[in-house]
């Protein structure tokens, strides 16, 4: 996909990822896709679905997003978008059980659902490989638990499709209610001030960490929250 004269993520995502020999080009070429359509979303006056707060109170920002400050913030070295992987293990469960579980959401999706399919299943087998190939890099990547990648790594090709149908609603931007840091992703990407939107993305890695070991606890002892 282009926007405003194009981008390559190959050349563009090179430096980020932690563990030599992952290829960070399929994560660079998600978050691009996903920030180019919510630039698409917030440009478009006829847009044919409401569009969610994160796109309505920051339209400005997202409206003039360049396909530059695309490149440098798809760059990230995690996924921007949360597309679900903490179901994981509902995935394998769901598929035996042969539940076919569809929560309807109330809010409004930030996505088209052909879309969000596409993207989810996309992400889906990417985090899939990485699971098996390098799980430490897949932990941080989609700011997930040990348990929750030993799940998707377990996955057949055919429990991904299947959970790209079910889930793909789930698709949103990470801390999609937390206006103020994407006020200033966007803000850095714009400006090209890329020292300060490497601070905000290392920034982003402690965060994803902090949420990752909370959640570990949490799956390690679920009583502990209770205390």
């Amino acid at each position: 996909m282009a926007i405003r004269g194009g981008f390559q993520t190959r050349e563009d995502a090179r430096h980020w990822l932690p563990s030599q020999g992952v290829d960070p080009a399929p994560l660079a070429e998600l978050n691009a896709e996903c920030l180019g359509l919510l630039v698409m979303s917030a440009t478009d006056p006829e847009c044919s679905h409401p569009l969610p707060p994160l796109l309505t109170t920051l339209r400005e920002p997202w409206s003039n997003l360049q396909a530059h400050a695309v490149r440098r913030l798809a760059a990230a070295p995690f996924s921007l978008f949360d597309a679900g992987f903490a179901l994981a293990p509902r995935f394998l469960e769901l598929r035996a059980r042969g539940v076919h579980d569809q929560q309807r959401r109330t809010e409004p999706h930030f996505f088209e659902p052909s879309a969000a399919r596409s993207i989810t299943r996309r992400m889906l087998v990417y985090g899939w490989h990485l699971a098996r190939s390098r799980p430490r890099a897949a932990c941080l990547v989609f700011g997930v638990t040990g348990s929750a990648v030993d799940a998707l790594a377990a996955c057949s090709l055919a429990v991904l499709d299947a959970a790209a149908e079910r889930h793909a609603e789930v698709l949103r931007p990470r801390w999609a209610q937390q206006f103020g840091i994407w006020r200033e992703l966007l803000a850095a990407a714009s400006a090209g001030a890329d020292r300060r939107l490497h601070e905000l993305l290392l920034g982003g890695i402690q965060r994803l960490a902090a949420e990752t070991m909370a959640a570990h606890v949490a799956d390690a002892n679920p009583h502990a929250l209770a205390r």
